[in-house]
């Protein structure tokens, strides 16, 4: 059994370095690259889960992007693994777009139909209201975000959760809901935490 993860910067763990200057650049010296992917949110939820795992994500990608990796990556993909997907904002690359969010999720569903797969919204809910009554329970919280987690820690326990040292992202609305914050090394374990306790609900 292993943890397989795919989704953007939010899996792929932009932030996690201290060093500012890499904020802006998506692929970074290899350094920062493996900083990242090693030491995001699929690393903790492995440790918790005991497998191994393999970190998909890539920073900049939308949703058919990430799907087009699940594709690829599909005939790795064992019946013991477990999946988890975190979902962009849903308008990254709109006018490139040939689905509507919903059908990206339909096609998500058919590449992994028989596999222990879960879903996340990251910073911004993929589907309408008017989805959710049609959504299987592996779908956690489709009203709710990663990222709002983050934003109650922050608020009522005073937790570093933002990549160097940013605070009250969420003023910032039109970058906070286009992805451009990010956690940091503490943030991604916080979203391990919830990951796992809502995973282990289901498994």
């Amino acid at each position: 059994m292993r943890l397989i993860a795919f989704g953007d910067s939010w899996t792929a763990g932009h932030g996690v370095e201290t060093d500012s200057t890499y904020k802006e650049i998506v692929n970074p010296p290899t350094f920062i690259e493996k900083l990242r992917e090693q030491n995001s949110w699929p690393r903790w939820l492995s440790e918790k889960l005991g497998i191994p795992y393999v970190n998909m994500g890539y920073c900049g990608f939308g949703n058919e992007y990430i799907l087009n990796e699940v594709e690829k990556a599909k005939k790795f993909i064992q019946k013991d693994d477990i999946v988890v997907v975190v979902f962009t904002y849903p308008f990254r690359y709109k006018k490139y777009s040939k689905l509507t969010p919903f059908q990206i999720f339909q096609m998500f569903e058919n590449q992994l139909i028989g596999h222990k797969r879960f879903y996340f919204n990251g910073f911004y809910p993929l589907l309408e209201d008017e989805y959710h009554n049609k959504l299987p329970k592996n779908y956690i919280n489709p009203k709710g975000t990663l990222s709002y987690i983050l934003q109650v820690e922050e608020v009522e326990k005073g937790t570093n959760v933002w990549e160097y040292g940013s605070k009250s992202v969420w003023n910032d609305e039109k970058n906070y809901y286009e992805g451009d914050y990010h956690p940091n090394l503490n943030g991604y374990k916080i979203i391990s935490d919830f990951m796992f306790n809502e995973i282990q609900k289901i498994l």
